[in-house]
């Protein structure tokens, strides 16, 4: 550039030639012309133009060379809105201007770019006024881009740690003072405004469940601490119960640039749905193990008692029938859920077999739920009852049926079978398997009391016991 200015016929401007300009000018120019910082200046009414090489770097082929010897305006027509107050206020003796990262549009190789600028406009003094402008600037599009780059990354990084799923806190120093929380975190805890706080002053119900043992001794040995299913408390709410939840974490130690401890970080997730889960799965699994064995149980005692006679095809068919029901049973209490079964499903389900049509049977009673072992039992009784009407009662000839009908009250449950138009019934001189299921096991497992009564007209069989114990309460 100091080539280009010397060329310049500056006769043709209103600054004329060189030997003519002020000293404080040629100085001004001899100083830019020599430095490799960006410099520009204006002179004069009508801002004629200098700049040096480093600022010829900053412009594109629209503006160098020919902004040299160019006026201010003319040039720099399209941010003139922009820079031209600053011009003014420095030309009119009001001091200086600085600015700092702003963007200033200019157009170069073919296009407007959005260019970020740090500059200072200076006033350059003529016998005690101001003839010019010095302009320092700097380019600084890179760093700002670079900067705004880091910015979204951090601002993505929050977004992130805002909204992680596990709860994270940064602590700082010995006493554990909360730096960084995330919404998780904040929920577990009850939403306490606790930035600024030690883990004690913000949480002190903590310290009796060992966690500021553990994170002191995280602390001082520098060595991660992890944990699996711990019990955690919280007073929420000083009118409510503590919140108890189950969590997995780890505290982490952070180190500083000297390898030493300076806070800890920690990282976890509320696993209670996890454990209350697996809670229920063991119960469940119990509840598995239960009813298998008492399924061999009732298996083994219809074997025992049926396989006796000498029939043996016969006893097998009955042992068969027996197992059957003994199925149905099952299916309608697993078919519903782990522990109850609606009765009048479960009554369906048994007379289905021998519901030969013409209203045989008359059934009635409330929507009530059994218990699981009291499904199964009154399931096979209604099996061996249906069984006997159909071989020795009512159901064993035409206009015969069979009333069945439940009912609750505040205390008790009754079930009545009242067998109709039959064949005249007498007691039996023995006691068959079937009998015992009823008098022995029904009663049994329904911790009640069961009536069998041979009435000439037909059997009748009344069950009854604590609603307590056959009917769980709705969960």
């Amino acid at each position: 550039m100091g080539a280009l200015t010397r060329a310049y016929d500056w006769s043709k401007t209103s600054l004329g030639p060189p030997e003519t300009w002020p000293q404080s000018l040629r100085v001004t120019i001899r100083i830019m012309l020599n430095t490799r910082h960006p410099m520009f200046i204006w002179w004069g009414p009508d801002l004629i133009q200098f700049y040096n090489d480093a600022y010829s770097e900053t412009m594109g082929p629209e503006r160098h060379p020919s902004a040299l010897g160019g006026r201010g305006r003319e040039c720099w027509a399209e941010i003139w809105d922009i820079i031209g107050p600053q011009i003014e206020y420095v030309m009119s003796g009001q001091g200086s201007t600085w600015d700092e990262d702003r963007l200033v549009p200019v157009t170069r190789h073919g296009k407007r770019e959005d260019v970020w600028w740090t500059y200072s406009y200076g006033p350059i003094d003529l016998d005690g006024r101001v003839g010019g402008v010095l302009v320092i600037c700097n380019d600084v599009t890179a760093q700002h881009n670079a900067t705004a780059t880091l910015k979204d990354q951090t601002r993505r990084l929050q977004d992130l740690f805002e909204q992680a799923p596990s709860f994270i806190t940064v602590l700082s120093g010995p006493e554990h003072r909360y730096e960084l929380m995330n919404a998780a975190y904040k929920q577990l805890v009850g939403n306490r405004a606790a930035i600024g706080q030690s883990v004690l002053e913000a949480l002190p119900e903590v310290e009796s469940q060992g966690f500021i043992a553990l994170l002191d001794s995280v602390y001082r040995s520098g060595k991660a601490y992890v944990g699996r299913r711990v019990p955690l408390s919280f007073a929420v709410d000083d009118d409510e119960k503590p919140k108890s939840s189950f969590v997995d974490f780890v505290y982490q130690p952070i180190l500083d640039a000297a390898g030493e401890v300076s806070g800890i970080f920690v990282e976890g997730m509320d696993v209670t749905d996890h454990v209350n889960a697996e809670k229920r799965l063991q119960l469940l699994n119990d509840e598995l193990k239960h009813r298998v064995k008492n399924t061999i149980a009732v298996v083994s005692a219809i074997a025992m008692q049926t396989l006796r006679g000498k029939d043996v095809a016969a006893e097998l068919k009955n042992f068969n029938a027996r197992l059957v029901a003994f199925a149905r049973a099952h299916d309608t209490l697993t078919g519903m859920n782990q522990t109850v079964a609606p009765i009048a499903d479960l009554v369906k389900q048994a007379l289905g077999p021998h519901d030969t049509g013409g209203e045989r049977f008359r059934v009635s009673g409330p929507n009530i739920d059994l218990g699981s072992q009291q499904a199964m039992s009154l399931s096979l009784a209604i099996h061996e009852l249906a069984t006997n009407a159909f071989k020795y009662g009512a159901l064993s000839q035409q206009g015969g049926i069979v009333e069945v009908h439940w009912q609750v009250d505040a205390a008790q449950f009754e079930f009545r079978w009242q067998e109709k138009g039959g064949p005249h019934v007498e007691q039996p001189a023995r006691t068959g398997f079937g009998t015992r299921l009823i008098s022995h096991v029904l009663a049994g497992d329904f911790k009640g009391k069961v009536e069998l009564r041979y009435e000439p007209s037909g059997l009748l069989c009344v069950l009854k016991a604590p609603l307590t114990e056959c009917c769980p309460p709705a969960r």
